[in-house]
């Protein structure tokens, strides 16, 4: 499927080469979620868009009484035919921007350059951090990165990016992109505040396999150099499956032409650059189950065993349904609005990996879903931007862990798009409204509290035990003990007729507590966009957030029945309820005063900023030998920096009267 998601374009050729501007960003201090926005402002943006649909009706008879058996031990759930997935990171969920609107994303609203970083962007990613004990994943590329080409001298006002051209007005359409050094020194300015880290997308179409006239090998060296130990790897290829469908190559080009041509440049890269990271590899991104060209046709080429020396990790990219209209036909949301509210969509979408994930764990590498979301070519009004988004990304994320895959990258496009995690206004409101918090953010901060901070996380899918796929349960289990459940009603019930109790048993044992601690994820429809909590906390509506939660942090305590060894733990319709079985996985958990450590924005009659100087020049900003202060738990390390050239340190400067902060600018 073919997701460009980009923003709204002019036809005519486009050459972007922003000025920088005094100009600032405003922000209300009373930062709530009822601040009002005028809609007729914004007509035509899809990001913005009002459609309500329908909620599936409710099943009947409705279910309000489920019984789960957790085993207590790893051995007792080999036993009964369960096995763990590999061990997870809390930071699974990430985000992939594309290349031709990072700069509206990350950087300065008017400059778009790397000394002016959007603090709403900073929290959004902080907002992760804080939960997962280590720095978000961020992708940068998408269809854009594959006609794209690094200008060494830069443009004019530093801008990071150029559109170089358009054909046509159609919402699929991929411009040709030109990016400067900054967008590096902008991703290094990142990972200094919250540590973030990093995935880039080279060029790999016609002319870079022919000529690497689009400067491969240097912006590998590029990079790495500048990102150092923040840069996870480098993508070579998105999407290959649809090349000769979207004449990115010739009719007859097959999967053994890509083999050859992956090698290719691979050798050039590894010729022309002065790579201290040889394994820095991503591939083969294929997405889209075209015959003949899917994961398990790539892998009986030999390329997996071709390219592994030289592999970071294995990706895929996959959309549920594709919605880019061809022939003009789009999807009608509301006729297939079930199939995201119901844990057969989550299991299904895994199956075609079983294979290919077997094979990249016995070669020693991760498998990740390095591109998704509702559907392609910017999803569905009405069902991308709604709860049922919320749970089911939820649901697809978790099974993903349990299915081996280490990470997943929602993607996030422009305001041409309904899917997004987060947006910022339209251009020429960034003096006065805020961003918009898309329903499936709230799934990664779910998923980073389920898989907790430990690095140590395994996941299992226990749903088959009620084979009711309304309702399906997760457990997570620490050193062979379960530690925290998942539990799922995507039924769309405000009547209340259809909550469930979940009755949880760890299969005899006794409970590690006479009672247990509960957070949800909740909304009163399925068909809601912005009254959603996690843990009592929103967001709030679109043009209110600037990328921190607001209200207090609810944590709900229930006794158990220390004699029956149960605990009945409500599940309302709809929701998520996250379980903590025991202390300890209770203490990991964020705190209110975590939950809401993020950087604060301020209106301009007010002094400066107030991101703590100390936090910014102490941060992950030196990426040479010796190590720093961090900003997140885990984050201060050395590890694989030896001869990487050293990004110089951090100058925390402050702009006053601005709600974003300055970083220093690498020129």
């Amino acid at each position: 499927m073919l997701n460009t998601a980009l923003f709204a374009v002019s036809c005519l050729t486009l050459l972007e080469r922003s000025q920088v501007s005094a100009a600032v960003t405003v922000y209300n201090s009373d930062s709530t979620a009822t601040a009002a926005y005028d809609a007729t402002q914004v007509t035509g943006l899809p990001n913005f868009d009002n459609t309500v649909l329908t909620p599936p009706t409710p099943p009947s008879p409705a279910v309000t009484q489920i019984a789960w058996s957790v085993p207590s031990t790893e051995d007792g759930l080999t036993s009964q035919g369960y096995e763990l997935g590999v061990k997870q990171r809390g930071n699974f969920l990430g985000f992939s921007v594309e290349l031709s609107v990072a700069d509206q994303i990350t950087g300065h609203s008017v400059g778009k350059n790397p000394v002016n970083l959007k603090v709403p962007f900073l929290n959004y990613l902080a907002n992760i951090r804080n939960r997962a004990g280590m720095g978000p994943l961020v992708r940068v590329g998408g269809n854009s990165q594959e006609a794209s080409t690094l200008y060494t001298d830069g443009f004019a006002g530093n801008a990071i990016i150029q559109k170089v051209k358009v054909d046509g007005c159609l919402q699929t359409v991929t411009p040709t992109i030109n990016y400067s050094p900054d967008i590096f020194y902008m991703m290094s300015n990142i990972s200094s505040t919250v540590d973030a880290h990093w995935f880039f997308g080279l060029s790999f179409n016609q002319s870079a396999v022919e000529t690497m006239s689009t400067n491969v090998p240097l912006v590998a060296q590029t990079a790495q150099q500048m990102l150092g130990y923040h840069l996870l790897g480098l993508q070579l290829s998105n999407e290959p499956d649809l090349y000769t469908d979207h004449n990115k190559r010739a009719a007859g080009w097959t999967v053994d032409n890509f083999t050859t041509e992956y090698a290719e440049v691979r050798t050039e890269i590894l010729n022309d650059a002065t790579l201290e990271n040889k394994q820095f590899l991503i591939g083969p991104s294929v997405c889209c189950d075209k015959v003949g060209f899917e994961l398990d046709d790539v892998f009986a080429t030999g390329w997996l065993d071709q390219e592994k020396d030289n592999l970071a990790y294995v990706a895929v990219q996959h959309y549920p349904e594709d919605n880019c209209g061809v022939n003009g036909n789009y999807l009608n949301a509301q006729d297939i609005y079930s199939e995201w509210l119901n844990h057969t969509s989550a299991t299904n979408l895994t199956v075609p990996y079983f294979n290919g994930t077997r094979a990249a764990i016995a070669a020693g590498k991760e498998m990740i879903m390095f591109e998704t979301n509702t559907a392609s070519c910017g999803g569905f009004a009405g069902l991308s931007d709604s709860f049922a988004a919320s749970l089911w990304m939820a649901d697809y994320a978790l099974q993903m862990a349990y299915r081996n895959f280490t990470a997943a990258l929602i993607h996030v496009g422009g305001q041409s798009v309904f899917y997004n995690p987060f947006t910022p206004p339209p251009s020429n409101m960034t003096d006065t409204w805020k961003w918009t918090t898309g329903s499936i953010y709230y799934s990664t901060l779910a998923v980073a509290e389920t898989l907790g901070p430990s690095n140590n996380s395994q996941v299992v899918d226990l749903s088959p035990q009620n084979d009711n796929i309304y309702a399906p349960m997760y457990a997570i289990y620490e050193n062979g003990a379960p530690v925290r459940l998942a539990l799922f009603n995507y039924v769309s019930d405000s009547s209340g007729a259809s909550d469930y109790t979940a009755t949880i048993s760890l299969g005899g044992a006794d409970l590690p507590s006479g009672n247990i601690s509960v957070r949800y994820m909740r909304a009163p429809s399925v068909a809601e966009k912005y009254n959603i909590t996690w843990a009592n906390q929103t967001m709030g509506a679109a043009y209110t957030s600037d990328g921190r939660l607001y209200r207090e942090q609810e944590t709900v305590s229930i006794q158990c029945d220390t004699t029956a060894k149960t605990c009945s733990i409500p599940v309302y319709a709809p929701s998520m309820a996250l379980v903590f079985l025991t202390t300890g996985a209770m203490q990991e958990a964020v705190s209110s005063e975590q939950a809401t450590a993020t950087f604060a924005t301020t209106y301009v009659n007010v002094g400066s900023a107030t991101v703590d100087p100390a936090a910014l020049s102490t941060g992950n900003g030196q990426m040479g030998s010796s190590a720093t202060g961090a900003t997140s738990e885990g984050s201060a390390q050395t590890s694989g920096t030896a001869g990487i050239l050293a990004v110089p340190s951090i100058m925390a400067v402050l702009l006053v009267a601005s709600t974003t902060f300055a970083l220093r600018a690498f020129n």
